[in-house]
């Protein structure tokens, strides 16, 4: 799963709780994916009267399977604290975030927050959605009036913000694909024998994508040869071992 997908993913399972209300079957699915997380942070089990924005969070990437390279908890403080520790944290009001970031907010924040650095004590936390352009949509439990699951409308670097939690998902993720682009039919036609730059980007695609071990030299020898042909054969093309279009396309896809 790429990262644009894996971000998408997470914002799916918080999207999935929208609506959701203190003491409802999706409010219940939250505590319960919460709880059974192990080691349970500070051994403490989130009730159905405490408040859960940073539960719901936490929840969705636990359910995600991310939460190695983010924060659980079910405090709003104690996530920054360990977003510092892991490096994951922003405190830049202006800073852009994207689908699957955490919000940490401050309602105290004063009326001149596009110019100062808030760090009051946080209050609430939600889960970024979508930016366009400079309005983010974000996902938070605990919304009032009514302890809900719901969404707002916040202006990048707007009042309240405290800061960002940002996990690494690219350290989970699989490379991006490459789009198609004409410059691909420019690209020479390799075979064994050839040697230069462009037979060393192909040994370092063929590494990276089918773990082939070869020297990263730019000399197209009998191991590269080989490799072309596995990889020719594990992709459904021709498996003659020349490098024309259709196996350049497959490996910058």
């Amino acid at each position: 799963m790429t990262e644009t997908k894996l971000r998408q993913f997470v914002v799916d399972i918080m999207a999935a709780w929208v609506g959701g209300k203190r003491g409802d079957a999706k409010h219940a699915n939250i505590l319960a994916t919460y709880n059974a997380y192990k080691p349970l942070p500070r051994s403490y089990a989130v009730q159905v009267g405490d408040a859960y924005c940073a539960t719901t969070v936490s929840a969705a990437w636990i359910k995600a399977g991310v939460d190695s390279v983010a924060v659980i908890e079910c405090s709003c403080s104690r996530m920054i604290e360990l977003a510092k520790a892991k490096g994951i944290w922003v405190e830049d009001d202006a800073y852009v975030p994207k689908p699957g970031d955490a919000v940490i907010y401050d309602w105290q924040d004063g009326k001149d927050y596009a110019t100062t650095d808030n760090k009051g004590v946080p209050d609430h936390v939600g889960m970024v959605e979508r930016v366009e352009g400079n309005a983010m949509t974000i996902i938070e439990g605990n919304m009032t009036p009514g302890n809900y699951v719901g969404r707002r409308s916040l202006a990048v670097n707007g009042r309240y913000i405290r800061g960002f939690i940002t996990p690494d998902f690219a350290k989970l993720a699989e490379p991006e694909p490459v789009q198609a682009a004409t410059a691909w039919v420019q690209l020479p036609v390799l075979r064994k024998g050839v040697n230069g730059g462009h037979v060393k980007t192909l040994q370092i695609l063929l590494n990276k994508y089918n773990r082939a071990s070869l020297a990263e030299d730019g000399n197209f020898g009998a191991k590269t040869d080989a490799a072309v042909k596995a990889y020719q054969k594990s992709r459904k093309l021709t498996a003659d071992g020349v490098v024309g279009v259709q196996t350049w396309s497959k490996l910058l896809r």
